[in-house]
């Protein structure tokens, strides 16, 4: 998994910095209308959601 990017914008700590985590969590959860970004609430908890967030922001290990 590179993170690079496809559909959306590359998920790479970096270009996730200044974005602020609540928001990012909430995106996971609820996708975004009108974007390839589906929903995931329907297979994860909020915490989850805040967890993968948390993850992405600190690069996890490859």
């Amino acid at each position: 998994m590179t993170l690079k990017g496809g559909l959306g914008p590359a998920l790479l700590p970096e270009n996730l910095r200044d974005k602020p985590a609540e928001g990012l969590a909430a995106t996971v959860y609820h996708g975004r209308p009108g974007t390839a970004m589906p929903p995931w609430k329907q297979f994860m908890s909020e915490a989850e959601a805040a967890w993968i967030v948390d993850k992405l922001m600190t690069k996890f290990p490859e």
